[in-house]
Formats: structure tokens, C-alpha cells, sequence
């Protein structure tokens, strides 16, 4: 049973502040003496900090929140059906949008969950102190998790958005006026967090879902990390624990120490990070911290938003973020995200690859008719639309090292199998036995290619990069190739069975499998298909310390060290018997290159390219869906127009005294 802490919704006014649009100001204000009564007991305290927990799901496992962190990268290309390609095409706009799911970034939710999560870690550290029912052991555990989970918001807010207010005490009094602290107060504020942390848990070194000292410090190492390759090495000069000091050797001693801690151990099969049986944040050998889901679904609910229809009810955020029902409760939405379409896009394996709902569901044998049970088999093999379409790029990283790194099979799926039983079944392959579906990595026009059609003939469907019957882009190269939307109009086989554009490689394409469901039954009853599980999400882990440090190392002046480094994680993830060992120097490039090996998709690499500045150049050279439209002011995200709509004391970027828009916007 994993160690949960259970979301507690409370009706607690989190009153955004100054500057916040009034519509989100409406619910029932405990803050007074209705909130000294609820917070002076233990149960009180409890239910807050659950709640300051709460909104970490609002972006963690999410969609939206998955679109903003990847989305507009070098990594993926939108599917047929994102639903955020205004992140993609850089077409954004501080519009707005809330119920929009046809194209929505979903910016102004966030902007009121984070302010909102911070005004609830504020409530707490308030009312922590003047408890006198808990213990001086439990008041340090929760402010500790307090102090940690401001600064965690805040982090979100200033990589998103740069300057933004920093809030220290509850707000209970709506304001039309605002202010912007800089990123450098903000990162400031940030660190004093973290230390203060740091020793409120000294105590709580065990690893937990709950915040703990080592997860403190690992967060600590990115913090430090981001403001120095952000803001420059020794850019922090309002906090004096800081001032003068180089940011990336301060980075480099807090990874060492969380390494040297033995918090986490790397697993020696890269596969088992990524098993349901391993998907306890708390208890999986890599992680260090998470954000922890958990059945029944309803004990994942997210909280109800500030902003109120107009009967003066609390709405719930977008579909993008919560994707069920709130009748149903919350779950981790990523096992939806990387995935082609239902029965591989296409009709020609439609009678081996059929959609299964329910663990008891069988097919029948085209031919002998026998009743065959699928079981799990197909979930994970699609759903009924396309989100997320790795880049040429991506493509090529897998590629470069499909030969001894674990990593490669571990993440992409480029064949797909015919349940057992299903063997002879086919009626358009009839030579089928195991494999129902094969995405080669290469030219389809190479030798190599050609050899392989010829040999997949009548026995299943077979793509190729570029080229063949079945390409999946446009271009090989990467700052050209775009994922296919037509059918070229070749046909080997004479029968038309490939005129559809539901084969094209927006829609059937390399998944990424890390973030697939193996267990069903536990989290959805006999569902097969569920769209939502429990799988907690892994937010620190080992090998990102790992990545941290071999890049502090590089920006001090060490290639050698920052290799040395990489080459610990290199050889963990190495097939065994072969040799998977960088050799230099290393650049920035090598550190980017291995992060997304390692982290593709884990709702880092927006922020990696925007922290390292490299956002416009690296999207130009292998985003061709986002690279016309990409502009440096694109590194910060539109502040909401109801934020804006709100100030009264609006000024230009040039006046640092009111509240500005981003420049661009």
C-alpha cells in the first residue's frame, strides 16, 4: 500500500491578491475567526498541508501542464489532435480561455493554481507556528513541507512567467493594485525557502511522498542550477547567503551531496524505473521525490478553483488538466499522451488490433474462430487520438544510441505484437505470426530498408522514416522534417489499403512506453483502457542529480569532471557487454543530448531550453511546426488577460514599480 497523503478539500478563501481578477475572489472567507478556531487543531493543520499538496497535481501527470513543459521544444511535434498547438506554433496570446479545449494553454489556470497554492503554503506557515496541539517534531515536519512547497510554486511561476510577485503571508484583502518582484528577488526568496527547509527537516531524511531533507536539497540543486544558467553564476545579490557566490559550484555540492546521501540507487535494468510494480515515488530505488496519486481516484480530486460561474459557484479547471470528472476523481493522465492512434492507425490490422475495453473481451480468429482473450495486451498499444509525435531530432538520439544503451528499448515502442493466439488471423498479412506492426528507424529507400519491405510483405505493415510506402516524416533533416499528413501514392500491394491519412506519421508513429499502465485491475476496475491510473509521477530522481552535476562541472571549467560524470550514468544504462562511454569534449549540447535520452517527456525540456537560452536556436534546427514563429520573447510566457484586466496600476516593462505585461505580448 503506498504511503499516500490524501487531498483534504477545505473552503478556505485562497484569495489570489493583488492585482487578482475579482471573479476568482468569491469563495467563503475563512481567513479570521473562523480559520483560529479550524487551524488551532491538529486536524486543521493536517488538512491544510494536504492541501498544499493539492495542486501539485494540477500539473504533474496533466496535460496541460505536459504541453507547457514540452510542448514548443526540440523533443515533439503536436499529434493530429493536440490540443495545445498554440504552444507549438508559438502562436500564443494572453487571452484567457478557460473552458477552450479545442486549443487552450491553459496559462491563466495555472497562474491562479500556483498563486493559489502559495497562498495556502502561506496560510500554513502562519498558522503552524501558533499551534499548540501538535508536537515541536510535527511543527517542524510541516513547515519544513511548507517552506518547500512555496518555493516548489514559485519555481513553476518564475520559469513560466520570469518576475512575479512573491508572496510571504496570506492575502486576505482584494487589491486591484500589483507588483513584480524580479526573477532575482524571486529565485532569492526561493533559496531562503529551501534553507529554511533544509533545517526544519533535518529529522526527516527517510525517503517519503511527503517532503523530506534530501528531496529539499535535490530540488535545491536545480534551483541553483536554473538561476545560474538563467540569470548568470553569481546573479543572487539580495539573499546574502548567496551574494558573490558561483551558483553552478553551489549546484555541484548539493547534487554530491544527495548522491553521497544514498538516497536513491540506480537500478541495474533502466526498464524497472518505469514498471507499475516500481511506481511508488516513495519506495522506487531512483526516485527521490514525487507527486503521489492513488486509488480510488476520488482521493485525487483536485480543488475547485477560485474563479465562480455566474451562480456564484466555484468552477472546476479545464478538462486538459483534471481530464475526468470530478464524480470520477483524479488520476495521472501521461499514459494517454505518447501513443498513435486506436489499432495503429488503419484499417489494414483492424481485425488483429482491435480495441479492448475490458479484461474478459475476446476476438475471434478470422480463420478458425476460436475465442482468443487480448487481456492488457492492446491498452497500451493507442488510443483514439494523437497528442505528442517525437521529433527528428529525438528520433536520432534514439537511434545514435539504440545499440548499447538501455534507454532506447526501454522507451520508445517500434514494434507492436499480435496477442498470442491471433497467429494466421490476419486477413490482409496472412503470413503474420508474431509481429503485427514495425517502424524502422531508417531511410525507407536504403538498402537495408528495401531488403526489409521485401521481406515484410504479406507478413505485416512496415514504416520507415522517409521514403517507402509508409513514411513517417517529410525530411530527414531535422530542422525540415514535419510528421507526415498525407499518403504518398505508392501502393505494393494493389489493393489501396494504404489511401488513408490515418497512416500518415501524425498519426501512427514511434511511442515513448516509459509512461505505459502494465496493471489495469487495481486502478479501473477491469477496465483495459482507462484514462486516468494511479501511477505516481516521479518529479526528482537520481539521474537528473546526475545531469546537474555533469553540467555545473562544465560551466566551472570542468569537461573532464562534467564526462567523468555523465559516464556514471552512461555506464548504468548501458546493455550489458557493450561499451556506452562518451568520449569529449563535452558541451552544452552533449548535456542536452543526454537530458533527453534520459528525460524526455518528464515536463522538463521547455524549461531546460529557456533556462540555457538556447530555446530559439534549438527549435529553429529541429522544430519545423515551431520554428517560423519562434522569437526571443517567447523565453517568458503571457501574463492571463484577466490578470491584466484586474491591475489598475498597469505600467510598461521600463517601470518597475506597477505591473507590466511581458514584452511580445
Amino acid at each position: 500500500m503506498k504511503n499516500k497523503i490524501y487531498t483534504i478539500l477545505l473552503s478556505t478563501a485562497f484569495l489570489i491578491g493583488a492585482g487578482s481578477c475579482t471573479d476568482f475572489l468569491e469563495e467563503d472567507n475563512k481567513v479570521g475567526q473562523t480559520a483560529d478556531l479550524l487551524y488551532a487543531t491538529e486536524t486543521g493543520i493536517e488538512s491544510l498541508i494536504a492541501s498544499s499538496y493539492a495542486y501539485s497535481r494540477t500539473w504533474y501527470g496533466k496535460e496541460a501542464g505536459l504541453g507547457l513543459s514540452e510542448m514548443g521544444s526540440d523533443l515533439f511535434y503536436s499529434g493530429f489532435d493536440n490540443k495545445q498547438k498554440s504552444l507549438n506554433s508559438y502562436n500564443l496570446t494572453p487571452e484567457s480561455l478557460d473552458g477552450n479545449v479545442a486549443d487552450n494553454p491553459c496559462l491563466d489556470q495555472y497562474w491562479e493554481a500556483f498563486f493559489a497554492a502559495v497562498n495556502v503554503c502561506n496560510t500554513a506557515l502562519e498558522y503552524i507556528p501558533v499551534n499548540k496541539l501538535i508536537s515541536d517534531t510535527k511543527k517542524s515536519q510541516h513547515m519544513g513541507e511548507a517552506h518547500f512547497l512555496r518555493a516548489f510554486y514559485y519555481w513553476h511561476l518564475v520559469n513560466i512567467w520570469g518576475p512575479v510577485p512573491y508572496y510571504k503571508t496570506p492575502i486576505n484583502a482584494v487589491s486591484t493594485e500589483s507588483f513584480r518582484d524580479s526573477e532575482e528577488v524571486v529565485y532569492s526568496n526561493i533559496l531562503a525557502d529551501l534553507d529554511e527547509a533544509v533545517k526544519e527537516l533535518e529529522n526527516s531524511k527517510a525517503k517519503s511522498t511527503r517532503a523530506h531533507y534530501w528531496a529539499v536539497r535535490a530540488f535545491k540543486a536545480r534551483v541553483l542550477l536554473y538561476a545560474a544558467s538563467w540569470l548568470g553564476e553569481t546573479s543572487i545579490t539580495t539573499n546574502s547567503a548567496y551574494s558573490g557566490q558561483n551558483l553552478y559550484t553551489l549546484a555541484k555540492n548539493e547534487a554530491d551531496a544527495v548522491i553521497g546521501s544514498g538516497i536513491a540507487t540506480f537500478y541495474n535494468k533502466y526498464s524497472d524505473v518505469w514498471t507499475m510494480t516500481n511506481e511508488d515515488v516513495a519506495k522506487n530505488s531512483e526516485s527521490i521525490w514525487g507527486i503521489n496519486y492513488t486509488s480510488p481516484f476520488s482521493l485525487n480530486v483536485l480543488p475547485y478553483r477560485i474563479k465562480t460561474n455566474a451562480s456564484g459557484d466555484p468552477l472546476d479547471f479545464n478538462s486538459l488538466i483534471i481530464r475526468t470528472g470530478r464524480a470520477t476523481g483524479g488520476g495521472n493522465a501521461m499514459l494517454l499522451m505518447f501513443v498513435p492512434k486506436w489499432n495503429n492507425a488503419g484499417s489494414d490490422l483492424s481485425d488483429v488490433f482491435v480495441r479492448v475495453t475490458s479484461l474478459t473481451a475476446t476476438v475471434k480468429h478470422s480463420v478458425t474462430g476460436v475465442a482468443v482473450s487480448p487481456g492488457s495486451t492492446y491498452s497500451k498499444y493507442g488510443r483514439g487520438f494523437t497528442r505528442y509525435v517525437p521529433s527528428m531530432y529525438l528520433v536520432n538520439i534514439f537511434n545514435k544510441n539504440r545499440a548499447t544503451d538501455q534507454r532506447v528499448d526501454a522507451t520508445v515502442r517500434d514494434a507492436y505484437t499480435i496477442a498470442p493466439g491471433l497467429e494466421g488471423s490476419s486477413k490482409k498479412y496472412t503470413m503474420m505470426q508474431d509481429t503485427g506492426l514495425y517502424y524502422m528507424p531508417v531511410d525507407g529507400n536504403s538498402p537495408e530498408a528495401i531488403a526489409r519491405i521485401a521481406h515484410a510483405k504479406n507478413r505485416y505493415r512496415i514504416h520507415t522514416l522517409v521514403g517507402g510506402h509508409l513514411p513517417l516524416y517529410t525530411s530527414l533533416d531535422p530542422a525540415k522534417a514535419l510528421p507526415t499528413n498525407t499518403m504518398p501514392t505508392a501502393d505494393p500491394y494493389g489493393d489501396g489499403r494504404y489511401k488513408n491519412v490515418a497512416y500518415a506519421g501524425d498519426q501512427s508513429f514511434f511511442a515513448i512506453k516509459k509512461f505505459d499502465s502494465d496493471v489495469y485491475s487495481r486502478s479501473d476496475n477491469d477496465k483495459v483502457t482507462p484514462e486516468i491510473y494511479d501511477r505516481d509521477v516521479m518529479v526528482l530522481r537520481l539521474a537528473e542529480i546526475y545531469l546537474i552535476k555533469a553540467e555545473a562541472e562544465l560551466k566551472t571549467g570542468g569537461s573532464a569532471a562534467a564526462l567523468a560524470t555523465l559516464n556514471v550514468l552512461r555506464e548504468k544504462r548501458a546493455i550489458a557487454g557493450k561499451d556506452n562511454l562518451l568520449t569529449g569534449p563535452v558541451t552544452l549540447e552533449t548535456i542536452l543530448d543526454e537530458r533527453a535520452l534520459e528525460l524526455c517527456g518528464e515536463q522538463q525540456r521547455w524549461f531546460d531550453l529557456k533556462r540555457t537560452k538556447t530555446l530559439v536556436s534549438r527549435v529553429k534546427a529541429y522544430n519545423a511546426q515551431a520554428s517560423a514563429n519562434v522569437k526571443d520573447f517567447h523565453l517568458l510566457r503571457p501574463i492571463p488577460q484577466a490578470q491584466m484586466d484586474a491591475i489598475t496600476n498597469k505600467t510598461d516593462g521600463a517601470d518597475p514599480t506597477g505591473f507590466w505585461q511581458n514584452p511580445g505580448y
